[in-house]
């Protein structure tokens, strides 16, 4: 059966295991640059919180022989072991004094988005959009957050614009701008050590966290102090939503081959939610005192 099929046949499945006890819908969610996933609403009587449980793992491992019936009783499994975990903390993401020092920011393509955005608050940027998510917590593995949506707004009783002040405030605290060498970062995915020869022509901006950092270009200051730190005019490449490509003007190949190449990467080599699109390429020009 095809990925819809394989969706309709896990809600009749779960209907009929959890029959007068748990209310299965299917919930149709849109993620980033238009991309929507379909996940299963499992909601019980008496808790305020209902998880959604995406299938897409599921369904790979059905089209590897597992049978449906396993794979529901894995979601059961799972649905248990969620309902176990105290939700009482979650209140607190209703009280603004309780959430404000830890909302922060990311960027998207606006184009792409424009659905999205009609249920955000967001703060247009260049051809992006900077909108909001609660950073609930970070670990060794990642990070956990919330999206900020305009319900958000009207429970805690602020403004875009209070919104976007806070939260430039602790995403510079929270998570700081870092520039790196491509080699560096490259080395450090592989497990090696830099190689002193290698002349470094391109750089990497992200936050401290390297996850969703492609933001950093709007907090204050930044772009100029690249600036001052290269000593010259440069390129900013949009990579993906976590980084930007920093390009020095006199390493650049031309401003064409520049654009021929993010039109590739984004093309072939990020995945579309992770994708700020074809964003133009920002010249910065370095301040001179």
């Amino acid at each position: 059966m095809n990925y819809q099929q394989f969706i309709n046949a896990v809600e009749q499945e779960m209907k009929g295991s959890v029959a007068g006890k748990i209310e299965i819908s299917i919930q149709d969610t849109l993620k980033n640059n238009g991309v929507r996933r379909k996940g299963l609403l499992l909601q019980e009587k008496g808790q305020s919180m209902s998880p959604t449980i995406y299938l897409e793992e599921y369904y790979q491992q059905y089209r590897t022989g597992v049978k449906l019936e396993d794979i529901t009783e894995q979601i059961q499994s799972l649905y248990r072991e969620l309902r176990m975990k105290p939700i009482t903390k979650t209140r607190f993401l209703y009280e603004y004094e309780q959430v404000k020092d830890r909302i922060v920011l990311k960027v998207i393509n606006r184009e792409k988005n424009e659905e999205l955005l009609e249920t955000i608050p967001y703060w247009p940027f260049l051809d992006l959009a900077i909108v909001f998510y609660v950073l609930l917590d970070i670990n060794e593995t990642g990070a956990a957050t919330m999206p900020v949506n305009l319900e958000h707004l009207k429970i805690w009783n602020v403004t875009e614009q209070e919104l976007l002040k806070k939260a430039k405030e602790n995403a510079v605290r929270l998570l700081p701008a870092q520039l790196r060498t491509m080699s560096s970062i490259v080395a450090e995915i592989m497990g090696a050590a830099p190689k002193e020869e290698v002349e470094d022509f391109m750089f990497v901006l992200s936050n401290s966290l390297r996850c969703l950092g492609a933001v950093c270009i709007a907090y204050d200051e930044v772009l100029y102090l690249i600036g001052e730190q290269l000593g010259e005019n440069y390129f900013v490449l949009p990579s993906s939503i976590h980084e930007v490509i920093i390009v020095p003007e006199s390493a650049s190949p031309g401003y064409g081959d520049l654009n021929e190449m993010i039109r590739e990467i984004n093309q072939t080599q990020v995945q579309k939610k992770r994708c700020l699109g074809i964003m133009r390429i920002i010249t910065i020009v370095r301040r001179r005192n």
